[in-house]
């Protein structure tokens, strides 16, 4: 289970260190990078990601926008064997299409990390929690 945030930095190799309370939660040393919701990247442990991947491959092929999502998702997914030093090598693709930087925000999802680009994150952050109670509201419901 993945929580909280953490800030982290790319080093030139283009190589992320996962934080120790980060790193448990990818058993056999792999993750899945991926291009994620909001144009940022996420990286599923095996297990997860391929929950997700059977729920998109369950899309109908004659649906457009099914194929459209399968298509975006799967070729934008990169198997990653994490290091004896705990590094996860980023693929530049993924890099380059999240715009992703030196500095990152790494936020747990519960399920999986997702990784932004801190001054990005740091701005829609911001306007997620000014709205927060509103759209809790809206989405849950309550009083």
């Amino acid at each position: 289970m993945f929580y909280g945030n953490k800030e982290l930095t790319i080093d030139d190799k283009s190589r992320l260190t996962l934080s120790s309370i980060y790193r448990d939660g990818f058993p056999g040393g792999i993750c899945y990078a991926c291009y994620g919701m909001d144009c940022c990247l996420e990286l599923y442990p095996e297990k997860t990601y391929e929950i997700k991947a059977d729920q998109i491959m369950k899309l109908n092929d004659f649906d457009d926008t099914a194929r459209r999502v399968k298509r975006t998702f799967l070729s934008n997914t990169f198997m990653i064997n994490i290091d004896s030093h705990s590094r996860v090598l980023l693929p530049k693709t993924l890099l380059d299409k999240t715009r992703l930087g030196k500095n990152v925000i790494c936020v747990g999802m519960y399920d999986h990390l997702e990784l932004w680009d801190k001054d990005t994150y740091l701005k829609m952050e911001k306007e997620n929690q000014d709205s927060y109670a509103s759209d809790a509201k809206k989405i849950i419901g309550g009083n």
